[in-house]
């Protein structure tokens, strides 16, 4: 099916009314034909701080960005076809279905855009450079370095989740369809991949932060536990303890053996497991996971089984039996 078939926005096969309508939803540009017939069809989603924008076309133009960028990182997911994207006067890159190109906010644009289909995600300018100033006390001038991302299992991570999320919005019966706890979740995830892979690319890496003593580990224990609930990432603990990312991750694996991430992992599992054990007749497995952020029901069983010797749902069954019992 697809991707965000329910989210039709545009359909056009004339180029003016589509560039008029692209300086609405993406950037004011300039597009000329240079090969085939046009067509553009756009599917959008916007939830918080991310838009989800799934894209066809046609022919081959040439597109020209009107002045800088606005105030977004996008990222490009091809299933088919290919986009040459000219950043400013020195770098061209070509993004296709084995590679994922970036624009970073105030570039300067021009590109040459194929018959393609692909998945385009924003991200809220303002957000990534905080959580990238959270882990480096310098970051070099975005323009100079954000291009093309390099491969690493985060940016696997990324491409996966990502076309997981646009897929499952669309799902009958999907949490993610409506406005809510589960989007929230899965919006911070997916903020939190995009940063991991931009770390990466990062040209050096820059001013380590001063390590942080047992104490703050501790201080971040109290705040994971107290915001469990809520769609939160290293880049938030950081900031609540008021240290850099790195330092806290050092001072982790110093003390606990492990990272926050997943030390926060494991402490949502332990409360599922917990939720498990004295749910209610109402309560179901996918509930109790997607109010902790695990969307991925397949992946939470198995952590789940992993970590306490049993499923998810032979624990719920488990408790329902007692109540049956005690009753």
């Amino acid at each position: 099916m697809e991707p965000l078939s329910h989210h039709r926005i545009f359909s056009s096969e004339d180029v003016d009314e589509s560039s008029q309508f692209a300086a609405r939803i993406w950037e004011r540009n300039r597009t000329r034909i240079t090969e085939g017939h046009y067509g553009l069809r756009w599917n959008r989603l916007e939830f918080g701080r991310v838009s989800l924008d799934y894209v066809q076309h046609d022919c081959t133009v040439d597109l020209r960005a009107e002045g800088p960028l606005s105030d977004r990182f996008r990222y490009f997911l091809h299933d088919e076809g290919w986009m040459a994207h000219r950043i400013g006067r020195r770098r061209c890159f070509l993004s296709r279905a084995d590679n994922v190109v970036v624009h970073s906010p105030g570039m300067e644009l021009q590109s040459t855009l194929g018959p393609a289909r692909f998945l385009l995600v924003g991200l809220e300018g303002g957000f990534v450079r905080h959580a990238m100033e959270q882990r480096f006390s310098k970051v070099p001038q975005y323009l100079d370095w954000v291009d093309e991302l390099p491969r690493s299992p985060n940016l696997q991570s990324l491409r996966s989740f990502s076309t997981w999320l646009v897929t499952e919005i669309d799902s009958p019966g999907s949490l993610l369809a409506d406005a809510g706890e589960a989007r929230r979740h899965a919006e911070r995830l997916l903020l939190s991949l995009f940063v991991e892979c931009l770390a990466e690319a990062v040209p050096h890496p820059g001013e380590s932060i001063k390590d942080t003593s047992l104490t703050q580990v501790r201080k971040a224990q109290a705040w994971i536990d107290a915001n469990l609930h809520e769609p939160v990432g290293v880049e938030e603990m950081a900031g609540a303890v008021g240290v850099g990312i790195r330092s806290l991750q050092f001072s982790f694996k110093r003390v606990l053996g492990c990272s926050p991430r997943a030390y926060l992992l494991r402490r949502r599992l332990e409360v599922a497991r917990q939720q498990l054990l004295s749910a209610g007749e109402e309560a179901s497995v996918t509930s109790v996971a997607t109010t902790l952020g695990f969307f991925e029901l397949g992946r939470f069983s198995a952590r789940y089984r992993q970590h306490f010797g049993e499923s998810p749902s032979a624990t719920l069954a488990r408790s329902h039996r007692r109540r049956w019992e005690e009753s």
